[in-house]
């Protein structure tokens, strides 16, 4: 294997096929029974397609009261947003654009109302007249403005007090159709005196969800529940009444964010690389509740450790393509956070102080490449044949890949979990796809790796293939372009 380096672009040069086993990477590869040649054959149909959901490409942005912000707001160009993000939406006060806790003396959110107080003394703001104001230049530059999922006070705020905050967000220019009531209150600390038990959240939510539709028809409203089988009960009556709510918002945080011992790492990383499973089976279990309800994943990471290493950035992917494949289900998702310590898209400095110039983790690079791929485009129906993964739990396909169609032409995204290259067959409606194609990956060396780039870098390297042969890197994830739409225009 050998790389060429000319002005940030490595051409990564693979033979056809490779005779070898394995290569021997820096981290040992924690999963030892895959046979000693991999092949994948993707089977494509372009007369089943459907449109891609652009809301799933969204995530949790911090802060908007500055230029600073605003301007990082702009670098990024979000598709779709959450305001306000995380714990603090519980303490938010629209009328002010800042957070309190009204005098609550709730004895668990003790820790809380320390840190409300200092931001109090602070004058620390939650952003929403910054939010404004990129709003209306979202607007004037292409029609429309942020789609955003709304995170309203359903701790503090009446039902009337809800209404106001609706019907200012309108007046402001806001297109308002989603909001979630509350963020986790099954936990105590983050619920006020009336919401800290599930009755009184219940009592709480169901007239302002009534409300809201009241002013505004068609409003989509979703109500937290959790993955954790210690907040079944509130779950069970959260949850009782199916008609106040549309949707289940759930949040679910994939592996860890420290190792200790090499052998805990090993363990880690394993057990990452199956994030999907865990993120089906938190999905299967709070939609137990309510059965039927899509799920806005308004917040979601995958952790191995400190920093974006490579087993969380491939199976971040990998949930990307989980998602994608399972519309019906995932109606929004919001990664945490883009600016935030916890998985963040960015390096910081010293703590929640941002490197400038700007440089970025391998979230971001993976967000990039799967953004470019999906946005806007039509998802054809896509199976997969490889082998098993055999993870702590349960198995996986050791690759995963989808295609997407967009003006004419068909781009595949493809990751590969493994340690070994994969024949990679291409099988678009029963014929097998011969042709040249663009082949560009992001590559990692093991699973421990951690890549980071400026800002601007594209994170895909030339991948060079024969014609008809796609093989797949070890570690890695591939945008696989150029494919003809065989099948016409549709």
């Amino acid at each position: 294997m050998m790389f060429f380096t000319h002005r940030r672009i490595r051409v990564l040069l693979l033979p056809v096929w490779w005779a070898v086993a394995r290569i021997a990477f820096a981290t040992e590869y924690p999963v030892s029974d895959l046979s000693d040649a991999i092949t994948a054959t993707l089977r494509v149909s372009t007369r089943s397609r459907e449109p891609v959901n652009n809301r799933l490409l969204g995530y949790n942005l911090l802060h908007t009261n500055t230029k600073k912000e605003r301007d990082l707001v702009r670098r990024f160009d979000p598709i779709a947003i959450r305001f306000p993000d995380g714990a603090w939406s519980n303490f938010y006060d629209w009328e002010t654009d800042t957070y309190t806790n009204h005098g609550d003396n709730n004895p668990r959110g003790k820790s809380f109302a320390i840190t409300l107080e200092a931001w109090k003394k602070s004058g620390r703001k939650g952003g929403f007249p910054g939010l404004i104001k990129l709003n209306v230049e979202k607007k004037q530059g292409g029609g429309k403005g942020y789609d955003i999922v709304w995170v309203y006070n359903v701790a503090y705020d009446s039902p009337a007090k809800n209404v106001a905050r609706l019907n200012h967000s309108l007046l402001e220019g806001f297109d308002v159709r989603d909001i979630e009531l509350g963020n986790e209150q099954f936990w105590k600390s983050q619920a006020s005196s009336q919401t800290d038990t599930p009755d009184g959240f219940l009592r709480a939510a169901r007239p302002i969800a009534s409300a809201l539709r009241k002013a505004k028809p068609g409003i989509r409203i979703s109500i937290p529940l959790s993955w954790r089988e210690q907040h079944a009960e509130y779950n069970r009556i959260a949850a009782d009444d199916a008609e106040y709510f549309d949707a289940i918002s759930l949040h679910k945080y994939v592996g860890t964010r420290e190792d200790t011992t090499a052998d805990e790492s090993d363990k880690v990383l394993r057990s990452v690389l199956s994030a999907r499973l865990a993120l089906a089976n938190a999905s299967r279990y709070v939609r137990s509740f309510a059965p039927g309800k899509p799920i806005w994943l308004t917040e979601w990471g995958v952790s191995a450790g400190k920093e974006a290493k490579a087993a969380a950035a491939l199976a971040m992917a990998d949930c990307y393509l989980f998602m994608f494949e399972n519309q019906d289900i995932y109606d929004r998702a919001n990664w945490f956070s883009v600016n935030g310590v916890s998985n963040s898209f960015l390096i910081f400095k010293v703590k929640r102080q941002l490197l400038y110039p700007l440089r970025k983790t391998a979230y971001a690079s993976v967000y990039e490449i799967v953004r470019s791929v999906f946005e806007n485009g039509q998802l054809l129906a896509s199976t997969i044949e490889v082998e098993q993964l055999v993870t702590p739990i349960g198995s996986i396909n050791a690759v995963n890949a989808l295609a997407v169609v967009s003006n004419g032409r068909i781009a595949v995204l493809a990751v590969n979990l493994t340690d070994q290259a994969c024949l990679l067959k291409l099988n678009i409606d029963d014929k097998h796809y011969d042709q040249t194609v663009l082949h560009e990956a992001l590559v990692f060396k093991d699973l421990s790796a951690v890549v980071v780039l400026d800002f601007d870098d594209n994170p895909l390297q030339p991948i060079s293939s024969e014609r008809g042969m796609i093989v797949l890197p070890p570690f890695s994830l591939n945008r696989i372009s150029g494919i003809q739409d065989i099948s016409g225009s549709r």
